[in-house]
């Protein structure tokens, strides 16, 4: 028996090209299972624990609810800041920009808080 054609071994074997589908597949149905969601973010705005508010973040605008007298919200570019605030610490304006689902920031002095959400249903609600 010739060793070298012990070792010869065709390119590729029928049963190669089945694991190679079956392995595109997998990845495939991982990549839909797991694929960020295509909902758009929305804003919620809550004093306390009661919502004030959802606002999208597709148009650009300022503005202040009755119910939060001295702040002032921003919406631009897909991102949704405290503008302005009269509170002492100015933590909240500090903050900056927030655009990604569950992200989000506190106002404590009036509490008042923005959450960002993704538009689906949060997975659980603490309270």
């Amino acid at each position: 028996m010739n060793s070298q054609n012990h070792f010869q071994r065709k390119l590729f074997r029928p049963t190669d090209l089945l694991w190679a589908a079956l392995i595109a597949a997998a990845a495939l149905l991982l990549l839909l299972l797991f694929s960020p969601s295509s909902a758009k973010p929305t804003a919620s705005i809550y004093l306390e624990d009661r919502l004030l508010g959802t606002y999208s973040l597709e148009e650009d605008r300022v503005f202040s609810l009755e119910e939060c007298p001295g702040i002032t919200f921003e919406i631009r570019d897909g991102a949704i800041r405290f503008a302005s605030s009269d509170c002492p610490d100015q933590t909240c304006v500090r903050t900056g920009f927030l655009s990604r689902s569950s992200q989000y920031a506190v106002c404590l002095p009036h509490r008042v808080s923005i959450r960002i959400s993704d538009g689906g249903e949060p997975d659980a609600v603490i309270s």
